[in-house]
């Protein structure tokens, strides 16, 4: 996967702050590492992979992920992500829109943050729903590809 963007590849330095903006981009630099070491080395067959009849596949969780994420672009720039045929290469994508997102939430000071909305739910929404959902789903990810027989990537350089 020699296109996937690297950005997410590695944790950024640590803010030498705390500040809501710092946080905030925290929390999205742990989603974006997540996401790129799960779809890292994924391939498309292993995406129909599901544990049993009736249960999401690698594919649909991924859709889930990048749903949540694709929620969060909408409320930010006013526009959703455009959707690709591949899940992959929407995965790509949603490492794009992560880093974008990531830096407009540092750009912004802490009082226009917290005024910020998500929806008819205040600035905080967007942790407590979208991102940290997001984040957990790509723990299902994670061990669904071991279970498929091709585990996320011990050795990250």
């Amino acid at each position: 996967m020699s296109h996937i963007p690297t950005f997410f590849k590695t944790f950024p330095q640590e803010p030498g702050e705390l500040s809501t903006s710092n946080a905030i981009a925290r929390l999205i630099d742990g989603l974006g590492y997540r996401l790129y070491w799960a779809l890292y080395g994924l391939r498309e067959k292993e995406c129909q992979y599901t544990l049993c009849d009736g249960a999401p596949s690698i594919k649909d969780i991924l859709w889930h992920i990048l749903g949540l994420v694709n929620w969060v672009y909408m409320h930010v720039y006013g526009h959703q992500m455009t959707r690709k045929p591949s899940i992959i290469d929407q995965g790509i994508d949603t490492l794009l829109a992560l880093e974008k997102l990531r830096q407009t939430f540092l750009e912004m000071s802490d009082a226009e943050l917290v005024n910020y909305k998500l929806e008819d739910m205040s600035f905080w929404s967007y942790i407590n729903m979208p991102l940290s959902d997001a984040l957990h789903h790509v723990g299902q990810v994670s061990i669904l590809r071991r279970a498929a027989g091709n585990p996320v990537a011990k050795e990250r350089s």
